[in-house]
């Protein structure tokens, strides 16, 4: 917004006053017009208010415009004079300039006269405040640093606040300056004050009301007190120390500008700092030792510096460089402990402080050690009369490690931002029962809300499964534990509803604990569970099938093969083949139910040596070898982990040195022929009868069947004919085996034990050949 430009005009005649005052202000927006149709009353008119430019007629009875410009440049020499007048000449013009007017004007006919009066006013104006606002600045600068000299000075703390107040008063447009202390509840308690009388200040104005609750400069103007019009306030701190309140006042209205209350500002940080240093040289004065004593032991360094030279440094600073006190007060200069590219800095500093000046009062220098290493410290330092001298005092504090420790605050945020960003989960900060604090653009383009309508939101608004009590208990959980984890569903702004699976923790998150959630997308886990259940369903269907309406008929035959063996005197190898045909159907029975087995796997200790010894007990092995290499105790579940070993074992034998599984690619239910022409074993079937795997079907009298131990598990191999490579993904799916009386149901049996321990396996060929079986993921326990 633009100054307004108040204007005097003056004109005997009160009709042409008022209407020239209405077309001058038509032309501007920024002014302000008042008349004055007494020449002789001019005088006072500036003097009660402020006026920034005067327009004067010439031709007035018995005071002319010229008698006017004379009397006003008594008074005010720069104030902008504009004689406009109808009845001018080249002689009046001129005589106009020559006594001081800034401008010279002729009324005219039309409007034109008052657009030319308008710019010439403008001109006049702003060259006076711009040259006016260029000599404060010098004045404030000039006045700066004759306070700043005298603070250095100060003997005390009264003496600094008098020589503040006085500097103050002395200087335009200030009228009343005080310094006193001030409570949190707007009272003030005045110390020290100059100019007009202190009774007259109403020390509860709006601007000392504000600067103390606030704790920043305030100004204000309000005529309507007793005492100055415009009053500024601004609060005496130092560091996080309160030392008072500064007050300033001018008589006139308007009068503080920011140029001022920047100065004000600056003034209350110089005198802070001063009555800050006097306190604790007050403080300290009680006692030499004492002084020495905290000097000695203060935790920052401490030096003293005249003409260049250390007069006086404390252990920690000596400590800082590496040096003894003694070599820095004999041997060395500042110079020879701060880097070269710092010693411009460096020098420039020092002549401040000696001459009062107070610029840079706190500064960074660079320095190395004595062993060579490059430090970052801090400088805090202020002039003193040393024996007669000015010198320069104060702390050096090492703040390499906090910088080291700033800089990787910004790296880890950068890498916090990054990963908060770019994580492919949903992330969500929010303390507990408010809104969200932060969100990821995973969470914004997964929901489909713009940030800022995220921000707005808490979990009910985008989690419609939220009650209270549920977020009651979470909350105390997270208390208790630390970090929770729940299935939800999260609700985009489509309505599309999103299964997801919600990770919490407790954070610190800008200095108060929030709760960091991540939610995961898990649709596809979700349909891929259902399709699974639905599967399940069916197996349990069949299972169910199997179990009840086909084991009773099998029985039945069963009884009745027997009954015909007692009973005739048919072939015995017929009731034999038809025998075992019921057997493997019995088995295959057995083999669908425990493949359907969906049950959870109890863990406990598990000895490993029992286990293979127990299983290789319970398979018909004919003639073949077991070698044991394995022992310990694992985490499984004892019963399941036997059905391993079992069918393992069964499929080595059944696949052993004359087995099928070697001769060609098998297909689900195929069957590879023998030598002897008979078929070959269940490829893996896992028969768990006592009976020799498939009969004769198999010759295992050369066959070794070796557990060895894994670094994170076991294996079992054998030396027979091995799994073609293109068949080993394929053995462990259900239904696929290469022998005719094979069910193509044990290695599948397998798999899903071992996926059900969380382990792994995997089929590849032996050192020497055969089948060998990794098992992996084992927890050991000894």
């Amino acid at each position: 917004m633009e100054e307004t430009i108040r204007v005097l005009l003056v004109d005997d005649s009160a009709d042409l006053a008022s209407v020239a005052a209405r077309l001058l202000a038509r032309e501007s927006d920024r002014f302000d017009v008042s008349t004055e149709t007494e020449p002789s009353a001019v005088v006072d008119r500036v003097t009660s208010k402020s006026v920034d430019c005067l327009v004067c007629d010439y031709g007035m009875p018995g005071m002319d415009g010229l008698d006017v410009l004379r009397a006003v440049r008594e008074r005010w020499p720069d104030l902008p004079f504009i004689l406009f007048t109808g009845k001018g000449s080249e002689e009046i013009a001129s005589a106009a300039i020559s006594a001081g007017a800034t401008d010279y004007v002729q009324k005219g006919t039309a409007t034109d006269s008052y657009a030319l009066l308008a710019n010439r006013i403008e001109q006049a104006v702003m060259k006076r405040r711009s040259s006016r606002r260029a000599a404060r600045l010098e004045a404030l600068r000039d006045v700066a640093r004759d306070v700043n000299g005298k603070l250095i000075r100060a003997d005390d703390e009264a003496a600094a606040e008098r020589a503040a107040c006085e500097h103050l008063v002395a200087t335009d447009p200030y009228t009343v300056a005080w310094i006193g202390a001030a409570d949190d509840d707007g009272s003030t308690a005045i110390r020290t004050a100059v100019g007009e009388p202190v009774d007259a200040v109403d020390h509860g104005r709006e601007p000392v009301r504000r600067a103390i609750a606030t704790r920043e400069p305030a100004v204000g103007t309000d005529p309507g007190h007793a005492g100055p019009e415009t009053v500024a306030a601004v609060p005496l701190d130092a560091d996080e120390d309160r030392y008072g309140l500064l007050v300033a006042g001018a008589a006139e209205p308007d009068a503080i500008d920011g140029v001022e209350l920047d100065f004000l500002a600056e003034l209350g940080e110089d005198v802070a700092s001063a009555l800050k240093r006097l306190r604790i040289r007050a403080e300290l004065s009680e006692s030499e030792a004492k002084y020495r004593r905290l000097i000695e032991q203060n935790l920052v360094g401490v030096y003293l510096i005249q003409d260049g030279e250390f007069e006086y440094v404390n252990p920690r600073l000596a400590e800082t460089f590496g040096y003894s006190q003694e070599t820095l007060l004999t041997e060395l200069t500042p110079y020879d402990v701060v880097i070269e590219a710092d010693h411009d800095t460096l020098r420039r500093n020092l002549e401040h402080r000696e001459t009062g000046d107070v610029d840079d009062l706190r500064y960074t220098l660079r320095g190395t050690r004595k062993d060579g290493t490059e430090i970052e410290f801090e400088v805090h330092g202020g002039r003193i009369d040393y024996r007669g001298e000015p010198a320069v005092m104060g702390t050096l504090l090492d703040v390499t490690e906090r910088r080291r420790q700033q800089r990787e605050l910004e790296q880890s945020r950068a890498e916090y931002r990054a990963l908060f960003e770019e994580f492919p989960d949903a992330v969500f900060v929010r303390t507990p029962g408010e809104f969200f604090q932060n969100v990821s653009d995973t969470a914004v383009d997964r929901l489909g809300y713009d940030r800022e309508e995220l921000l707005s939101m808490k979990p009910p608004d985008i989690d419609p499964n939220v009650d209270p009590a549920d977020e009651t208990d979470r909350l105390d959980a997270l208390s208790t534990d630390g970090t929770i984890r729940f299935d939800t569903v999260h609700e985009a702004r489509s309505g599309e509803q999103i299964p997801v699976e919600v990770n919490s923790t407790l954070i610190p998150y800008r200095g108060e604990e929030a709760i960091l959630s991540t939610a995961r997308d898990i649709s596809d886990r979700v349909d891929r569970e259902a399709e699974l259940r639905r599967q399940h369903d069916r197996m349990e269907e069949i299972a169910s099938v199997v179990s009840h309406d086909l084991r009773n008929p099998l029985n039945v035959a069963a009884g009745r093969i027997e009954t015909a063996r007692m009973a005739c005197d048919c072939a015995h190898d017929d009731l034999e083949g038809a025998s075992n045909a019921l057997d493997r159907m019995n088995q295959l029975i057995d083999d669908l139910l425990t493949l359907t087995d969906r049950r959870e796997v109890e863990l406990s200790p598990v000895s490993l040596r029992t286990v293979i010894d127990r299983s290789w007990g319970n398979v018909a092995t004919d003639d073949a070898t077991l070698h044991h290499e394995v022992g310990g105790t694992i985490r499984a579940d004892g019963s399941r982990l036997e059905q391993v070993f079992e069918n393992l074992f069964r499929n080595s034998v059944e696949h052993g040195p004359t087995g099928s599984r070697a001769e060609s690619g098998g297909t689900p239910e195929s069957s590879i022929p023998r030598d002897d022409g008979e078929a070959g074993g269940s490829a893996e079937h896992g028969l768990t009868s006592g009976r020799s795997a498939s009969g004769d079907a198999s010759d295992s009298s050369d066959l070794t069947i070796t557990v060895g131990r894994l670094p994170d598990g076991f294996y079992v191999a054998d030396d027979g004919r091995g799994i073609p490579a293109d068949e080993r993904e394929q053995v462990f799916e259900s239904g696929y085996s290469t022998a005719q009386d094979g069910t193509g149901l044990g290695l599948a049996i397998v798999r899903d034990v071992i996926e059900a321990h969380g382990w792994e396996i995997s089929v590849t060929s032996g050192p020497e050949g055969g089948a060998r079986f990794e098992i992996t993921g084992v927890e050991r326990l000894a």
